[in-house]
Formats: C-alpha cells, structure tokens, sequence
C-alpha cells in the first residue's frame, strides 16, 4: 500500500513540474514575440528614416543641380552641353525683366527639370539622367530598378523682392515624379520617402553700377586720326560721352554726338586728376560692386585662355555662342577678326569682357556689351568696315586710337547687364524644407 502510494506522489510533482515548464515556455514564447514585435518596429522606423534622409539628399542635391545650371551654359533637352544648344537653363525656365529686375518663371506647370538616379546595372557609371524641356515637362521614361531609384523635380516661384526667385526642389526615393508628388498610383507608394526643400537664389549684377558714358578712360587719350566717335542720346545718362583723366584735345568736334541741342564738347568730362590718381581695384569696385579677384571667381564668370600675339577673336565668339556672358582674359588680349560678341537684338544678350592685361584691337569689330581693360586699350581700324561697341569701354591705362572707330552708348544693354545679367547665389537663411 505505501508502493501505490509514493508512485501517485511521484506522479503528482511530475504533472506539476510539467505544468511549470509549460508554462515557463509560454512566457519565454511571449517574450521572443515581443522582442521580435520591437525589432519589427525597429526596423520599420529606421526603413523611414533612412527613406526619408534618401528623399531630403535628393531634393538638396536637386537645389544644389539647378543652381549651379542656372549660372550654366546651353543646354539641350537632356540638360547638357551636346548637339549645338541655343539656349541656357535659365533663358528657358526664368523671365528676366531688365528693367524692373524681376525674376518670373516661364514654366507654369509644377515641374520645369528633373533628374532620376539610373541603376548601376543599366550604367556602368551609376549616373543621373536629366530632362530640361523647352516646352511642357513629362515624366523620363525610365526602366524600373530592383533597388531605389531616387529622383529630384525643379520648379520656379516668383518671389517677393526684385532680383530673386524661389527654386523649389522635390526630392524622393522613386524615380515617378506623379507618385512621388501625390504618394498614390502604385503598390509601393507607402514605401517612398521624400521631401521638398526651397531656397531663394539672388541675382549678382553682372555690371552694379553701369558706366554713364560709352567710353571711360582712366589716363590719356590719342585719337591720332581724329576719327574716334562717341555717341550718346540717352536722357536719363544726360548724353555725357566720356571721362577721363587726361585731355580731351584731340578729339574731333564732328564725331561727338549728344543730346539734341548740346554741343558735344560740353558732354566732356575731362582732365579730372582726382580720378586719375584713384588706385585701379577701387575704381574696379566702383564698377562692378567687388574687388577683381572676387569678381572673377564668382560662378557665372568664365576663363577664356588667350594665347599672347594671337587672335581671340574666334574663341571669344564661340564661348558666347556656348552661351557664356561674362568672360575674364589673363594677360594680353588681341582681336584682329570681323566678328560680332553679344547680340543688340531684342531679347538682348550682351557680353562682359573683362581683359586683365592690354588690349590689342585691329579692324573692324563690333561688341554689344562691355569691354574693361586693366591696362592700356589699343584699337586701329583702317579696314573701311565698322568698328563699334554698343555699350561701353572702360580702361585703366591709356586710349590709343587710329581709324574709324565708334563707341555708342545703349541704355538697354547697360539695363540689361545690371538686371538681368550675372551670377546666381543662394541667399542665406533662406533655406527650408518640408519631409513627406
């Protein structure tokens, strides 16, 4: 009887020891499906945050893109340089009203360029393919990837002071601006990330306080034919044809043209020693708003190399027709070829030309813009064809003049290189952005 007895003892602690390993186990079990529910979570919040740090680089690169285009060259509808192009990012999407200097944009549709990121496996290089339209914008026809195809969407505001305007950037982890904008459209739309970021870019004048006149010259004038001509009727510029430091004697009287009913030796601003003596970099400053280094950094600026003795005439004429605008020359500058740089023709495209070095004219040649010399400026034209600036000519040194040569003062281009010509900046604290 007490065998019987210690068995069902023994199996009444084996029954409870089981029911206390089971019951261990559910709650290790519910443990472990806990800790997997957090890492889940987990998981999914760092997916987020990794897609929506994705988007935001996209939409600041896509910032970073179309500042840099805006201070670009021509362009063609895959944003780049090939093909011959005639127009520059910002002739096509920004209006530019060089009397008011206001910034409008062209486009009206809520995309004016974009980019999308190509997979590796369609391009070796892993690179970018990019649209920008003269017309009306559509979405890239580009292939799916297995992996994330990140994409960003430029557009244009106008903004509330004149001289600058609102680029707006949209960023995202798909490569379909339509689902990246409205998170609707496909399976996966949940699963993008993005952001929009906007930032107010500010125009640097090309030329901040134009010239009065169409020709000034720091020291000394020869015109040793008497046939250099300057001619102004601008009211607003009281028809003045010059100044400079030394003497106005050997101008011809027939060849200064002002206001109607004033003579033109009284539009004369000669024999000012005062000006004479002011150091070059400030009279530089007075002209362009900067000392010369950083009137040659800035971004729209480009360096034309110019070989010494040889004519720049060609390579001056093809960096305009690339669409550059201000162009700066190291050292000595020649031009002996019958071309024209800048264009009077409306709308207008005039050319800064600025010479660190004399300069070297010989024979016709017409230049619709501004030319400053940081030396001495040597111009003969005894070719019988027209030698001209529309605009104006400034030197630092002296003025050598021999033939046909005519300076005419144009308000529209002057207007045109203050408000609608120059350099795009971004403007500081003006950044923000807005995360999907």
């Amino acid at each position: 009887m007490s065998d019987v007895q210690s068995l069902g003892n023994a199996r009444q602690r084996g029954a409870a020891t089981l029911v206390i390993v089971m019951v261990l186990f559910f709650i290790m079990a519910m443990m472990a499906a806990y800790a997997n529910r957090n890492l889940i979570f987990e998981q999914r919040i760092a997916s987020n945050y990794y897609r929506s740090g994705v988007g935001l680089e996209a939409a600041e690169a896509g910032s970073e893109w179309a500042l840099g285009m805006l201070n670009g060259l021509n362009i063609n509808a895959a944003c780049t340089g090939s093909g011959n192009p005639t127009s520059s990012f910002r002739e096509r999407y920004l209006g530019m009203d060089s009397g008011s200097r206001t910034l409008s944009p062209l486009v009206a549709s809520a995309t004016s360029a974009s980019c999308v990121r190509i997979a590796a496996a369609q391009d070796a290089q892993g690179g970018w393919t990019c649209q920008c339209p003269a017309g009306g914008w559509a979405a890239a026809n580009v292939a799916p990837a297995a992996q994330m195809q990140p994409s960003f969407h430029i557009s244009f505001e106008p903004a509330a002071r004149p001289g600058v305007v609102r680029l707006i950037s949209h960023g995202c982890t798909g490569s379909q601006s339509d689902v990246c904008q409205t998170q609707q459209g496909a399976a996966n739309a949940q699963l993008l990330g993005g952001a929009t970021v906007r930032v107010e870019a500010a125009l640097i004048s090309a030329l901040k306080m134009p010239p009065a006149m169409p020709l000034v010259v720091k020291q000394t004038i020869t015109d040793g034919t008497g046939a250099l001509g300057l001619h102004n009727s601008d009211p607003r510029s009281s028809g003045l044809l010059l100044q400079t430091g030394g003497s106005v004697a050997d101008l011809s009287t027939d060849r200064l043209d002002s206001l109607p009913g004033t003579p033109g030796q009284q539009a004369l601003l000669g024999d000012d020693q005062q000006f004479r003596d002011q150091a070059s970099d400030l009279m530089f400053a007075q002209y362009f708003g900067m000392p010369p280094a950083q009137y040659k950094s800035q971004p729209a600026m480009r360096s034309i190399p110019c070989t010494e003795g040889s004519d720049c005439s060609t390579a001056l004429l093809a960096a305009f027709n690339q669409g550059m605008r201000m162009i700066w020359v190291d050292g000595p500058l020649t031009l002996s070829s019958n071309v024209t740089l800048g264009s009077a023709a409306l709308p207008l495209s005039p050319l800064v030309i600025v010479a660190n070095g004399p300069v070297t004219i010989t024979g016709p040649l017409i230049l619709n813009g501004l030319l400053y010399v940081r030396g001495n400026l040597d111009w003969s034209n005894t070719s019988g064809h027209p030698a001209l600036v529309n605009g104006a000519v400034i030197a630092e040194g002296n003025l050598l003049a021999a033939g046909r040569v005519d300076m005419r003062y144009h308000a529209g281009i002057m207007d045109a290189l203050r408000n609608a010509t120059g350099s795009f900046v971004r403007v500081p604290g003006s950044w923000w952005d807005q995360d999907k």
